[in-house]
């Protein structure tokens, strides 16, 4: 298995639109893009040759840096995520994408939805009746 680094990419690429592009040259194991911030991706292949090839063959493309990762090494490691190179963004430590870190999500977790109620947007929840300055005696 071998991760290949693909920078300077249009904001608004979709997965779909680089699997299309990768696919070609191999099997692909996953394709992520980043959205915070934007502009990158990683593509997962099944065999480094297979990278190889897309790395000799679309670096430039677009403006794109398509380049071999530096952490490609790996395989089976928690959760069957890679090995000791697959690391949180967040806190560093391997078994967990940022988008699952408890750094990130905090105590109250995300939901089943993936998503959680953000404070900014219901700001009555952040503030305790004390703060006012009233007495409730």
């Amino acid at each position: 298995m071998s991760r290949v680094y693909v920078g300077n990419l249009d904001p608004r690429a979709t997965e779909r639109e680089l699997e299309d592009e990768f696919r070609v040259y191999g099997v692909l194991r996953s394709v992520w893009v980043g959205r915070k911030p934007p502009g990158f991706a990683f593509i997962e292949f099944e065999d480094r040759r297979d990278a190889d090839d897309a790395i000799r063959a679309l670096n430039g493309k677009n403006g794109w840096r398509v380049e071999l990762s530096r952490s490609s090494g790996g395989g089976g490691g928690p959760r069957g995520r890679g090995g000791d190179d697959m690391k949180c963004y967040e806190c560093g430590e391997p078994g967990h994408f940022a988008r699952e870190c408890r750094l990130r999500i905090g105590a109250g977790g995300l939901g089943s939805g993936g998503r959680g109620k953000s404070p900014r947007a219901s700001p009555r929840y952040r503030r305790s009746p004390s703060y006012g300055g009233r007495s409730l005696f």
